[in-house]
């Protein structure tokens, strides 16, 4: 039986060139069920797994800081994540590396080459769940990825923006790439007149996709389950390295490149460029440290605590 449901003709051709809701019938799985997620969280290695709180700093509202979760049992973050508090947790990787999951997205993928047409590069995606509490937020960001956005249970609103300099300025998407930042991206209110989708509704049993690099963002209305796929295309690599490079430039050496007026020819010498740099060095030199400011404390009626002082995370 397939997962997904009433995909209509037209949306293959409109597959990653525009927003895109379809329906899916993962949540008859049993494997996002309270119980099916808690002993998923127990069985998943702690460094695959991000267990955040959601504050608001000046530019950047809705940032999420990382909580140390070491120490907490899988139903301990489930009803951390059921509670009042900004909870968001990403459980990267574990549709590719939980067999019961990873059947899930071996045969998602097949669907959607089916349905596509196309060929999905299976070895370079990544498959992960996202659990959120009601009052959580995801922050403006854009990924560097193809994103498919599997919602399973709850109720949330999406904003989807153009890929324009207005919305995705070149430095802010740079900072992105060399990973001085997550992929959040300094937002204001005046942003969402813009935005081609304000808001969406989202529901349990909705597949949503939208074209690389969109710039977005979500707030729940409800505790939300949902799973992730991303993985890179030989346009979003080629974007990517000609985008370190710019980002290189613009740091270390003070120019001022630009990606959207830049003619094909250059675009080409530093997507070259940039993916050798990449090779070599990575993005070590610019990545910022996971600082732990909040800690998740078992039994304790807040559930997340303020640590003293913070640390770099080692769980």
């Amino acid at each position: 039986m397939d997962l997904i449901k009433n995909w209509a003709e037209e949306d293959a051709q409109d597959y990653g060139k525009r927003v895109m809701i379809v329906e899916h019938i993962l949540n008859d799985t049993g494997l996002f069920t309270d119980e099916a997620l808690a002993e998923m969280l127990d069985n998943q290695p702690n460094h695959l797994i991000d267990f955040q709180y959601v504050v608001d700093e000046p530019d950047y509202p809705d940032r999420q800081v990382t909580v140390d979760f070491s120490g907490a049992d899988g139903a301990t973050m489930i009803a951390a994540t059921k509670s009042d508090l900004p909870i968001w947790i990403n459980v990267r990787e574990v549709m590719n590396v939980q067999p019961k999951y990873k059947k899930v997205l071996d045969q998602l993928h097949r669907e959607l080459e089916k349905y596509t047409g196309k060929n999905n590069d299976r070895a370079n995606c990544r498959g992960g769940i996202l659990l959120s509490s009601k009052t959580a937020r995801t922050p403006y960001h854009a990924d560097p990825t193809m994103t498919h956005l599997w919602h399973i249970r709850g109720h949330k609103k999406a904003w989807v923006y153009p890929k324009t300099p207005e919305f995705l300025p070149d430095e802010a998407y740079e900072s992105i790439i060399l990973g001085e930042i997550d992929e959040d991206m300094p937002w204001t209110a005046k942003l969402d007149e813009g935005a081609i989708v304000a808001p969406a509704d989202l529901y349990g049993g909705e597949l949503v996709l939208w074209p690389i690099r969109s710039p977005h963002r979500v707030e729940n209305v409800t505790f939300c389950v949902s799973m992730v796929m991303e993985f890179s295309t030989k346009a979003s690599a080629f974007t990517n390295a000609g985008m370190f490079m710019n980002g290189v430039l613009r740091r270390k050496y003070g120019k001022n490149p630009s990606w959207y007026d830049a003619s094909a020819p250059e675009k080409l010498v530093k997507a070259i460029i940039g993916r050798t740099m990449l090779k070599i060095a990575g993005r070590k030199a610019y990545r910022r440290k996971d600082m732990v400011q909040y800690k998740l404390v078992q039994d304790a009626k807040d559930f997340v605590q303020a640590v003293a002082t913070p640390y770099e995370r080692v769980h």
